[in-house]
């Protein structure tokens, strides 16, 4: 099986390097954590460290932690065997044996729960694994990239991620610059989706009046090349390339805005922002940080109500949860129950 080259259109010097780096590290077998904002490119720069790499010919396989509840994580990146839980009907292999030779893609690992990151710690460094409910070991053979816009080392420094496993994870590290620090690549990427759209719909006038590009020059892009995909997609279904301009004029007027109303009268009058402010700001919770707190209270109440009531009996509490028994005893183990 062979897979094309990704395409990835810069000549901004921050990713110039980016693309060096990604050659470079593509021809050895470590792990690479991959850095930057939503929609800057992170899978695309996966797909060519896999595509330079000599497990090309092998199986890309991504798995979005965001994307799946905590429960089934662990059994899609691990599998199952017939009867580890209520419904596991069949043995299911796990994502690190679908990515087996080649390359398995965890986006956004920093949503990983925390209890999930000791085992895919052991994971990485022991090279096996147990399926949920099995005894023998399954050797692993894939490669891992990773990729997550959260500032990992804030998440460590709250304890929302394992510093042991972001090391061994970012054994390479490749940083995307987003989109409006390297703007000199607006026009040629401008130029690939335009001409993408009219290959496939040739039917289609999607050309960039000077006014809309000078906007496209100026606007700040927090969505980054994604946002400016969509806005021409946009612009080839309505073909009204003033109405795109009104759109993003808007936006830019929007943001500056919200940027002078960060700072109140005083504080604009004497330039200075107040560092007590500042301070009480980054002291609030994250809403993820929020959210995991909030799980963790509800789980372990329930956790605790049912194993009170089966009188500690694990393998029916996990029946009655419909969790598998593995999962269970690390929840009994990261909410510290105890009989």
């Amino acid at each position: 099986m062979s897979f094309p080259k990704p395409v990835i259109i810069a000549q901004s010097p921050g990713m110039q390097k980016v693309l060096e780096l990604t050659r470079k590290a593509g021809s050895v077998d470590l792990n690479v954590l991959i850095t930057g904002e939503s929609g800057v490119g992170k899978e695309m720069v996966a797909r060519s460290l896999h595509y330079y790499s000599p497990r090309s010919s092998r199986p890309f396989v991504k798995i979005n932690s965001a994307a799946l509840p905590f429960e089934l994580i662990e059994s899609e990146l691990f599998g199952y065997e017939k009867g580890a839980f209520t419904g596991a009907d069949r043995r299911k292999e796990g994502m690190f044996e679908y990515a087996a030779g080649g390359c398995l893609f965890l986006d956004e690992i920093g949503e990983l729960p925390v209890f999930l990151q000791a085992k895919l710690l052991q994971v990485l460094q022991d090279r096996f694994f147990h399926r949920l409910g099995g005894q023998k070991e399954v050797q692993v053979h894939a490669r891992v990239i990773a990729a997550t816009n959260q500032n990992m080392e804030a998440e460590i420094r709250r304890g929302n991620f394992r510093d042991d496993l972001y090391f061994r994870l970012s054994t390479v590290s490749i940083h995307i610059p987003p989109l409006r620090e390297r703007k000199e690549d607006i026009p040629l990427i401008t130029e690939h989706f335009v001409q993408r759209i009219q290959n496939k719909t040739p039917e289609v006038d999607c050309s960039i009046p000077d006014s809309l590009m000078q906007l496209f020059m100026e606007y700040h892009w927090p969505g980054n090349v994604r946002e400016l995909e969509n806005y021409l997609n946009r612009l080839s279904i309505l073909g009204n390339p003033l109405e795109l301009e009104n759109a993003i004029r808007q936006n830019i007027q929007l943001s500056q805005k919200d940027d002078e109303t960060c700072l109140n009268p005083d504080q604009k009058k004497n330039g200075i922002f107040d560092a007590g402010t500042s301070r009480e700001l980054e002291s609030f919770p994250s809403l993820r940080e929020v959210r995991e707190q909030t799980i963790k209270k509800v789980e372990k109440e329930v956790i605790s109500r049912v194993l009170h009531q089966t009188r500690w009996n694990r393998k029916k509490t996990s029946e009655i949860l419909k969790i598998s028994y593995r999962a269970l005893l690390y929840k009994i183990k990261e909410l510290n129950l105890r009989p």
